[in-house]
């Protein structure tokens, strides 16, 4: 496909133009073209297309680029793509005139400098052919007039040059004809009067040579009040004393102004390869625009491309500090004058008015091959009368901003160094013998300047400068609450001034929002935190995409559910929280609460919707943030899965803070995900110390319903030994609450741990009393489900299965729905009639639950469901299916750390083994399944292990050296031994 800029927006495919659409359409396309390659945000395409962006701005931005990517598919391409924040267009295999065009001029301007005119006349006419009318002709000027004037410009530069190589060929009317419509159009282009004085020179005509001169001089102070620059003037003066035209004075030897560069840069030679190659390729952006944060390396960086580049670039490099994270950003104007006399014009010469100096710059790097490194620019506006007209010069700019309306540079993101580069660095400035000596504190002390060129540069050159001090003494200084920042400071080099250069460009809504972002203690956060921290529900990104701009916040992308996700770098979080008033005010700490409130909400939305089953709390919570709200609500378990870091470390913040009932609350609506999932460490952490934090000073009725959930911990982690004393614990705490729905929670929790211990007769008068209270008016259906279900469990454990059949049933009549709960009741009735040998129905009940831990993402379930159906599979003759199963569920359980989950496996696996006769096998499964049974102190699962390990040493025909197999308080009944272990025995 062939695009086109250079006249009307438009697609080409096979010599049909595509209806590519409306005047946005072309706008957005243009844009996308004029970045190609390169990600377009979406929000600078919201703010060119509207002036005040109604609050349906991205969707009907959504809807233009969805019809244009609809025309393009027509051609059988597609080369928009959406991006996080916006969209790109990809240029591979299509053809676009401006990259035409530069290419070509860049060829022509290489082929005067080296005295090749006719080459240069050829690619310089060839490169004038591509333009079809103003640039961007049907985009309205609002939108489109500083592009198309830059390319304007360009266009302008090249015909100059086409005009001065037909000159040098000897083809004077040539140049009469082509540079008289062209005057017509820039009457006051001054490089256009002296080509039409030097040809009328040469083609024999000085009087009209000198009748031009004296006419562009009427008109200039006629129209502008002004003189015509010293280039016309001096070219005057030539003509009147029949002298031949000189051109304009220059030194003999071009500027090399590069700095000396630091060395080897450490880890940046892919940016490095990156850099020379736009550099060199005459289709790219004439501008490379290099954006990070403070103490990045952006300086170093450029300074070393631009010396690996200076043969490309045989008339000069050009380096200017611009200025722009400093109070007093460099004037352009000034810039350039200095740019001039550095290029060879006198200073006397070097005109006042801004646009005669600025079109004498341009002229004279207009058939040159240039590069211009302006380092530490502030903003587009200063930019922008620095860059050349032509694209035979190269501009490589740095910048902690990404000064978004340069439409059409290539724009280099700078990141932090990798661990690995970033100790290379340390090793580097420290010195090898150092480093070696303790190479352990040494990457500990690149860890805490977390990576950032400048920290790990002033950390190890502090060391440098104090051969007596150890690596380890300096890392206890770097590693302390408070005071980083301060050892990070040597000579001129401070990072603590680095990054407070970008924070002093705030203006005070950003600079509050900053402050704040520093006070949240979480790994990363979604936009509506920023909306939420400063009072403002509805987010209107602009002062978070300040802080992106200016790299003190950092955008990771967008996370499962599309929310873009940002964080800031740990450095500066230490400045953020330095910016803090000394005094804290209310307003902030309930500014950092309404964001944690904010999270809970979201949490109860989405734990809401999930399938788990576990308890949940109706505790009123604040209004959730509505674009949030909805992906919570749409995809709950990908929403949990992408904030779950965050929600932890929430949970933690809210308990330092303080704040126990909102941690506890927090802490609650996580439980079912995290259960749901396996995040056992996370979740037992964090409700182990909510659990602390709310029996020291939070309500009773909070504490019942944490160590509920702590209970449930317990279980999925097979701490057994704790579950009375959990549930002991909830019981009194729901008693002295009066909810006699909470203490039927704390009843069953205490009668189901008495089955841990084989306590059947505590357990059933737990149970059967809360199977009772349950049957009462008001009872909500799933808690005398989960009763009825931990009473006919019960039985079961205790070799009654048929005591608990009726009981399941029931309770598997009250399960609706495909949740967690329900499909742990389907299981424990298989479970029941495997023992009882309906083998049919228990493996449809299995099947049934299998499928639905897979739709829930539920891998623990998944391989329990497994290993039951491998039991079915082994008691009604399928050992080769059993195998299977067994072998699936092992490697989810050893992932997953589930030690229950293993030793039933193990057990099922010995089952396998005694069926084929291999008692031996059996022997070594059982012994490793006892060994994790005695690790959980599971009284129950031990004896019926030790019961199995009997039979097979009887088999064996050697003792059974692990002492009784049954407590004398256990009934033989509830061992569960299959009948084929006395069977294989006897046969």
């Amino acid at each position: 496909m062939e695009f086109g800029l250079l006249g009307a927006v438009r697609a080409v495919h096979d010599g049909r133009v595509l209806p590519v659409g409306g005047a946005r359409a072309r706008f957005v396309l243009a844009t996308l073209l004029l970045n190609g390659d390169r990600p377009t945000r979406a929000d600078v395409l919201v703010e060119a297309l509207w002036d005040r962006p109604p609050p349906t701005a991205r969707a009907q931005l959504h809807n233009v680029v969805s019809k244009l990517r609809a025309a393009l598919r027509t051609a059988g391409a597609d080369p928009v793509e959406s991006h996080p924040g916006g969209y790109l267009l990809s240029l591979d295999g299509h053809r676009l005139d401006l990259a035409d065009f530069r290419r070509a001029a860049s060829r022509g301007a290489r082929a005067a400098a080296a005295g090749r005119h006719d080459e240069a006349a050829t690619e310089l006419a060839a490169a004038l052919a591509l333009w079809r009318g103003p640039a961007l002709a049907d985009v309205p000027d609002e939108q489109a007039v500083e592009v198309r004037a830059a390319l304007h410009e360009e266009r302008l530069a090249v015909v100059e040059a086409k005009l001065r190589a037909d000159l040098a060929l000897g083809r004077p009317d040539a140049v009469l004809r082509d540079v008289t419509p062209e005057l017509a159009e820039h009457p006051f282009r001054e490089g256009l009067w002296e080509t039409r004085v030097r040809a009328l020179v040469a083609a024999g005509r000085r009087a009209d040579a000198l009748a031009a001169c004296r006419r562009v001089r009427r008109t200039f102070a006629d129209e502008l009040g002004i003189e015509p620059g010293p280039g016309l003037r001096a070219l005057e003066q030539d003509v009147l004393r029949g002298e031949e035209p000189a051109r304009a004075a220059r030194h003999d030897l071009p500027p090399r102004e590069l700095p000396l560069p630091i060395g080897r840069l450490t880890g940046r030679d892919e940016p490095l390869r990156r850099i020379g190659r736009l550099l060199r390729d005459d289709g790219a952006s004439p501008v490379v625009l290099l954006v990070g944060r403070g103490g990045v390396g952006k300086s170093a960086l450029a300074v070393t491309a631009a010396h690996q580049a200076v043969p490309c670039f045989p008339d000069g490099q050009l380096h200017v500090d611009l200025g722009g994270s400093g109070p007093r950003p460099a004037d352009p104007h000034l810039v350039v004058g200095r740019a001039l006399r550095a290029l060879g014009v006198d200073g006397g010469a070097v005109p006042q008015d801004p646009d005669r100096r600025l079109g004498l710059y341009r002229s004279l790097l207009a058939d040159r091959r240039v590069l211009l490194v302006l380092d530490d620019a502030h903003s587009e506006r200063q930019v922008r009368p620095l860059l050349p007209g032509t694209a035979g010069c190269r501009v490589l700019v740095t910048s902690r901003g990404r000064l978004g309306a340069l439409v059409g540079v290539e724009r280099v993101e700078v990141p932090v160094l990798d661990a690995h580069a970033a100790v290379e660095l340390f090793a580097h400035v420290l010195g090898r013998e150092r480093f070696a000596a303790e190479p352990d504190a040494a990457r500990a002390v690149v860890a805490a300047c977390a990576n950032l060129p400048l920290a790990v540069v002033v950390a190890a050159g502090r060391l440098a400068v104090q051969p007596h001090r150890r690596v380890a003494e300096f890392l206890d200084l770097l590693t302390r609450e408070r005071g980083r920042l301060d050892e990070l400071s040597v000579g001129d080099l401070d990072v603590r001034a680095s990054i407070a250069l970008s924070v002093d460009a705030l203006d005070p809504p950003e600079q509050r929002l900053f402050r704040l972002l520093g006070r949240l203690e979480v790994p990363d956060w979604p936009g509506w935190v920023a909306g939420a921290l400063l009072g403002d529900p509805a987010w209107r990104p602009g002062p978070l995409d300040r802080l992106v701009d200016l790299h003190l916040v950092e955008p990771l992308g967008a996370d499962r559910v599309g929310q873009v996700r940002y964080r800031l770098h740990d450095l500066v979080t230490d400045v953020a929280r330095e910016q803090e008033p000394v005094e804290e005010g209310p307003g902030e700490r309930d500014a950092v609460a309404g964001v944690l409130g904010g999270w809970l909400a979201l949490a109860a939305e989405a734990d809401d919707r999930l399938p788990h089953g576990i308890a949940r709390t109706a505790d009123p919570v604040a209004a959730p943030p509505p674009a949030a709200a909805a992906l919570a609500r749409e995809a709950p378990a990908d929403w949990f899965e992408a904030e779950r870091r965050s929600l932890v470390a929430a949970v933690g913040q809210a308990r330092r803070a303080g704040l126990a009932d909102l941690a506890g609350a927090l802490a609650l609506r996580l439980s079912g995900f995290l259960w749901l999932r396996s995040y056992d460490d996370e979740w037992e952490r964090e409700l182990r110390l909510c659990v602390r934090d709310v029996r020291e000073r939070g309500s009773r009725h909070l504490l019942a319903r944490l160590l509920g959930a702590l209970y449930e911990v317990c279980v999925q982690r097979d701490r057994f030994t704790e579950l009375r004393d959990v549930a002991a614990e909830q019981v009194a705490a729901a008693r002295d609450t009066d909810d006699h729905v909470l203490l039927l929670r704390a009843l069953r929790h205490a009668g189901a741990a008495e089955i841990r211990l084989g306590r059947f007769g505590d357990g059933e008068r737990w149970l059967t009393d809360a199977v009772e209270r349950a049957r009462h008016p008001g009872v909500p259906r799933d808690l005398l489900r989960d009763c009825l279900m931990a009473l006919g469990s019960l039985h079961h454990e205790a070799g009654v299965p048929e005591a608990a059949v009726p009981l399941l049933r029931e309770a598997l009549s009250l399960a609706a729905g495909v949740t967690a709960r329900a499909e742990l009741c389907r299981y424990r009735l298989a479970l029941v009639l495997t023992d009882l040998g309906d083998f049919a129905e228990a493996a449809d009940l299995l099947h049934g639950v299998l499928a639905a831990c897979e739709e829930m993402d539920d891998d623990l379930g998944t391989a329990y469901a497994e290993q039951a159906l491998a039991d079915v599979d082994l008691r009604d003759g399928r050992p080769r299916a059993a195998e299977g199963r067994l072998a699936r569920a092992r490697t989810v359980h050893e992932r997953l750390g589930s030690t229950d989950g293993l030793a039933e496996v193990l057990r099922a696996s010995a089952d396998l083994a005694v069926l084929e006769g291999d008692w031996r096998v059996a022997d070594t499964a059982l012994r490793h399944a006892l060994d994790l049974r005695r690790s959980t102190d599971n009284r129950l699962e031990t004896a019926r292990t030790l019961a199995r390990l009997a039979r097979v040493a009887e088999a064996l025909g050697k003792d059974a050296a692990e002492g009784p197999a049954v407590p004398d308080d256990l009934d033989p009944a509830c061992l569960r031994i299959p009948d084929f272990y006395v069977d294989e025995r006897a046969r």
